[in-house]
C-alpha cells in the first residue's frame, strides 16, 4: 500500500491508459468519432432550446449563428476528450512515471485550459459554472462517503430558494442585463419587477377592442354568450384593487392568477418540446410516444414549478407592498425565497447548484465593480479547468462518487474508453479504484 500520494508508480501509459493498444496515437484517434457524435447531440439540443427561449421566429442570422455555435462548441468538447488522452500519455513520457496527481488530475487540467480557449468567450463563464456545480456536488459526495458530513433531506430546494431570493434582489435592485440568468428571471417574474421599469400612464386601462372583435366572429349565440361571460368576468377581475406602488397595470389578483396560468402553460409546452427532442430517435421507432409523453407525470413537473413560483412571488410582493405602503427592493428576498420552495416539484441538483454559484459570481462582480475586490478576468478559464480536473480525477480513482449522469456522459463521449483504463495499477493508492469501477459498471450495466 502506498501511503504518500506523491510516490510514483511504474505503470506505463500502455498499461494504464490504453491497455488494448500499444500505440498512443492509435488509441487516441478513435476517440474523435464518439466525441463528435455526442457533442453534436448535446449542443444541437442546447442551442435549439436557446432559440426557443427567445420567443420569436428565428431569422436567417439566428440560424447561421446557431449553426456556427454548434460547430465551435463541438470542436471544444472533442478537443477536450482527445486532449485528455494525449496528455495522459505525454506526461508519462516526459516524467517517466505516474503519481496520484498525474494519473488524471493534471492531464485533465492541461487539456481543459487549451480546450476552453477554443470556445467563445461569451460561453466560458456558463461552462465554468456548469462544471463547477457538478464538481462541488462530487466533492460533497466524497465527503459523505468519508462520513465527514451528512446529507440534508431536500437540501437542493433550500439551496435554490436562498439563491433565487438573492438573485431576484439583484434583479430588482441592480438589474442583470448582461447575464444569462436574466432571461430566466424575466420569464419567471415578468418585466414589472425589474430595476428601471417605469409603469406607463394608461388612461385606457381596460380595452374593449377584444370584445368587439369577438362579436364579429361569433359562430352561434352559445359561443358568443360564453365569450361574453368570459370577458365580463375578466374585466371584473382586472378592475379589483391594486396598491399605488404596484408596477403592474391591473389588479393584484389578476396579476397573480394570469402570471401563474401563463407560466404553467409555457412551462408545459417547453417541457414537451425538450422531451420530444431528447426522445426523437425513440419516437421515430414508436410514434405512440407522442401520445404517451404529454400524459406522463414528469411532463408536468416543470409547469407546476414555474406556475407556482410566479404566483407565490407575485402574491408575496403585492402583499408586502400593501403592508409596507411602498415598494422595496428587499421585498424580493422573502418573496423569492418562498417562491423558490416550489422547486420541490422540479428538484434537480444541477439547477440548484448553478443558481448558488451564479449568486456567488454576481456578488463578486458587484463587489469588483465597486472596487472592494480585484477583478479576475481569467477566473472562468481557471475554474473550468480546475473543476473539470476534479471530475476526471474522481472518474478514475473513485467513480462511485461521481454523478451517474456525468459518468454516462464520459462513457458516451469516450466510446466507453474511460471504463477500459486499467485501474488495478492505481489500486496501490488505497482507494480501491478497480472495485469502485466494477460497482459503477454493474449499476449502469455498461461493461
Amino acid at each position: 500500500m502506498i501511503f504518500s500520494k506523491c510516490q510514483s508508480i511504474d505503470a506505463t501509459c500502455n498499461e494504464y491508459v490504453h491497455p488494448w493498444s500499444e500505440s498512443c496515437v492509435g488509441a487516441t484517434l478513435p476517440l474523435i468519432i464518439p466525441c463528435l457524435k455526442e457533442s453534436f447531440r448535446i449542443y444541437s439540443i442546447a442551442y435549439s432550446v436557446a432559440l426557443l427561449l427567445k420567443g420569436r421566429v428565428p431569422t436567417e442570422k439566428d440560424l447561421k449563428n446557431t449553426f456556427l455555435g454548434i460547430i465551435q462548441s463541438c470542436i471544444f468538447l472533442t478537443s477536450h476528450g482527445v486532449g485528455y488522452s494525449s496528455a495522459c500519455c505525454l506526461i508519462r513520457k516526459v516524467m517517466g512515471y505516474y503519481n496520484f496527481y498525474t494519473i488524471s488530475f493534471l492531464p485533465s487540467f492541461l487539456s481543459s485550459i487549451i480546450s476552453i480557449l477554443i470556445e467563445r468567450p461569451s460561453r466560458r463563464a456558463l461552462l465554468s459554472l456548469y462544471v463547477t456545480n457538478v464538481a462541488s456536488e462530487t466533492v460533497f459526495r466524497m465527503a459523505v462517503a468519508r462520513k465527514l458530513v451528512k446529507p440534508i433531506p431536500f437540501g437542493e430546494v433550500f439551496i435554490f430558494a436562498v439563491a433565487v431570493g438573492n438573485l431576484l434582489y439583484f434583479y430588482k435592485a441592480h438589474g442583470l442585463p448582461k447575464d444569462p440568468v436574466y432571461s430566466f428571471l424575466r420569464f419567471l417574474v415578468g418585466p414589472y419587477e425589474e430595476k428601471g421599469y417605469i409603469k406607463p400612464d394608461h388612461n385606457d386601462l381596460f380595452n374593449d377592442k377584444k370584445e368587439s372583435k369577438l362579436r364579429k366572429y361569433h359562430f352561434c349565440k352559445y359561443i358568443y354568450r360564453l365569450s361574453d361571460w368570459y370577458q365580463r368576468k375578466l374585466l371584473k377581475l382586472k378592475s379589483l384593487t391594486l396598491h399605488s406602488s404596484c408596477p403592474h397595470y391591473y389588479s393584484c389578483l389578476y396579476y397573480v392568477l394570469s402570471g401563474g396560468v401563463e407560466k404553467f402553460i409555457k412551462g408545459y409546452i417547453l417541457q414537451l418540446i425538450i422531451k420530444v427532442i431528447i426522445n426523437f430517435k425513440r419516437i421515430v421507432k414508436r410514434p405512440s410516444l407522442l401520445i404517451e409523453i404529454p400524459l406522463k407525470r414528469e411532463s408536468v413537473n416543470l409547469a407546476i414549478f414555474v406556475g407556482i413560483f410566479t404566483s407565490v412571488f407575485r402574491t408575496v410582493s403585492c402583499a408586502l407592498r400593501r403592508f409596507l405602503d411602498h415598494d422595496s427592493n428587499y421585498s424580493a428576498l422573502p418573496a423569492g425565497f418562498l417562491a423558490g420552495l416550489s422547486f420541490y416539484f422540479y428538484r434537480d441538483n444541477t439547477i440548484a447548484l448553478y443558481f448558488m454559484w451564479k449568486t456567488f459570481q454576481i456578488c463578486y462582480n458587484l463587489a469588483s465593480e465597486k472596487g472592494y475586490v480585484p477583478e479576475l478576468p481569467w477566473a472562468p478559464v481557471f475554474l473550468h479547468a480546475f473543476s473539470t480536473a476534479i471530475l476526471f480525477h474522481v472518474a478514475i480513482v473513485e467513480p462511485t462518487n461521481l454523478r451517474p449522469s456525468y459518468w454516462n456522459f464520459l462513457q458516451d463521449m469516450s466510446g466507453e474508453w474511460i471504463a477500459k483504463m486499467d485501474r488495478k495499477c492505481i489500486d496501490v493508492f488505497g482507494l480501491e479504484s478497480s472495485k469502485s469501477l466494477d460497482i459503477v459498471l454493474a449499476r449502469t450495466k455498461k461493461r
